[in-house]
């Protein structure tokens, strides 16, 4: 099963397109975008053919899974987040392929 088909079949992308983009304090918010404390609800990725993108699924970037910014190191990279229970580092770049949207609640 291709990269591809898998994002597809967990509803990161369609057919002809990536997922599509809902956000409440931006139209195309990354991980990369939070602040610290700032929970949000994974989208998708910007590109699910992206080699990284099957092994972040893996990891827990699953559409619909809650996390939350804990802390980055001094110069921007690594980025900690706490997902499905665990806390995940993530280069900056990493985080700029997974979409998400405010979560308040």
């Amino acid at each position: 099963m291709s990269i591809l088909q898998l994002a597809q079949r967990f509803g990161f992308a369609t057919a002809t397109k990536v997922a599509k983009k809902v956000c409440a304090y931006a139209e195309d918010a990354t991980l990369a975008d939070l602040k610290p404390g700032q929970p949000a609800q994974v989208l998708g990725f910007q590109n699910a053919e992206h080699p990284s993108a099957q092994r972040l699924m893996q990891l827990g970037m699953i559409k619909g899974e809650l996390i939350e910014l804990l802390r980055s190191a001094p110069g921007g990279d690594p980025i900690e987040y706490r997902v499905m229970g665990y806390n995940l580092s993530l280069r900056r770049a990493e985080a700029a392929e997974i979409l998400v949207e405010n979560h308040l609640g």
